[in-house]
């Protein structure tokens, strides 16, 4: 009878394990972490609302603050988008990791902490009744023990906590879009609560400059410097995110989930709820393979079929905004806050279905 292993003890590789097990399959999850929790906290924790609740994932003891908007911030312009109900939530992502580890157990997953496994002990896996799952992240070894096509686009961020940090809103995340320190992607500033914030910075990989530099240029303005003036800080870390999929995400017995395989929002570096999505796919998969005999490469064209449009759509709105210039991006919002756009991101926006927000855009104009 053939078995699973599941390579990486993150979200997505304990949700995987957890859906592989419900389906009778015995199932094994290998991270060389010490605990569930290690380098949790390296990832942002917002996550939104929507996305949460389809993904079926334990979350509400990791609520940590709840978003009703983003303020967007292209130099001199201002897109401010606000709501009466909760959009995301701001995670403690350590606990998270708890929750989710605890529904994997009780799902009958084995999870092997202190367990790093090498290339070559990667590769003894692969014995014709093994099926490995690849969800150990961005520079995932389970992708290149069985030579996988590289991701193309990585964003390096840097983030930091800190306390007494002056926040405005603690119900509104401010986003900054700017060439001169997040060139590439943007800056943000996450509260936690009415004193506690997340700040980070993500700059793309091709500008060859450290995630670290582009953080310190981006606490210096003078924006910045106000928010921070008597702030403490807490705690910091960098991390590699990966920007666009590989080309291809199976091949034989191995299949690549989440961060592995690309499965990421390229314009906000989000993964956890497309990544669940396909770690979902994935354990249908192997259920179908082990007991009907169908082929694993079905994987491939599954969740590309099923959100593969979206991360496309993520790409081309990361691809654009990034080529823009600072005054032609100044230009742009300004015309569409005079059509209409704070409202109408207020009343239709969805931070994971770009796809969803054009048709409510077509239906809104065939409606006029």
């Amino acid at each position: 009878m053939k078995r699973a292993v599941v390579i990486g003890a993150g979200i997505i590789g304990l949700v995987a394990a957890k859906e592989i097990a419900r389906y009778g399959i015995e199932v094994t999850v290998y991270d060389g972490k010490r605990s569930i929790d290690e380098g949790a906290d390296k990832a942002s924790g917002i996550l939104s609302k929507k996305g949460l609740e389809l993904s079926g994932i334990p979350y509400e003891k990791s609520i940590v603050n709840s978003l009703y908007g983003a303020v967007l911030h292209f130099g001199n312009q201002t897109l401010r988008v606000k709501t009466e109900k909760v959009q995301a939530y701001v995670l403690d992502r350590g606990s998270l990791a708890k929750e989710n580890y605890e529904a994997a157990v009780n799902a009958g997953v084995e999870v092997k902490l202190k367990s790093r496994l090498g290339l070559e002990a990667i590769r003894d896996l692969d014995d014709g009744n093994t099926i490995i799952i690849g969800a150990d992240g961005a520079v995932s070894s389970v992708a290149r023990a069985f030579s996988f096509p590289s991701i193309r686009k990585f964003i390096l961020t840097y983030k930091a906590e800190f306390e007494k940090a002056k926040i405005e809103d603690k119900r509104i995340v401010d986003l900054y879009f700017s060439k001169a320190y997040a060139n590439g992607f943007f800056g943000w500033i996450a509260p936690y609560s009415e004193s506690l914030a997340e700040i980070g910075i993500g700059v793309s990989d091709n500008v060859k400059k450290h995630s670290m530099s582009a953080f310190q240029s981006f606490i210096k303005t003078d924006d910045m410097k106000e928010r921070l003036e008597g702030a403490e800080f807490i705690k910091g870390h960098a991390s590699i995110i990966p920007v666009s999929s590989r080309k291809k995400t199976v091949s034989g017995n191995v299949i690549l989930i989440g961060d592995a395989a690309g499965q990421t929002k390229a314009t906000t570096g989000g993964g956890i709820i497309f990544g669940i999505a396909c770690a979902k796919v994935a354990a249908r998969s192997v259920y179908l393979n082990i007991s009907k005999g169908r082929s694993l490469n079905y994987y491939e064209s599954d969740w590309r079929r099923s959100y593969g449009t979206d991360l496309r759509m993520h790409d081309a709105l990361h691809r654009y905004y990034s080529t823009m210039s600072e005054k032609h991006m100044e230009r742009f919002i300004g015309i569409a806050k005079a059509l209409g756009a704070e409202s109408f991101f207020a009343r239709y926006g969805d931070m994971d279905s770009p796809s969803l927000m054009l048709k409510r855009l077509f239906l809104r104009g065939k409606a006029k």
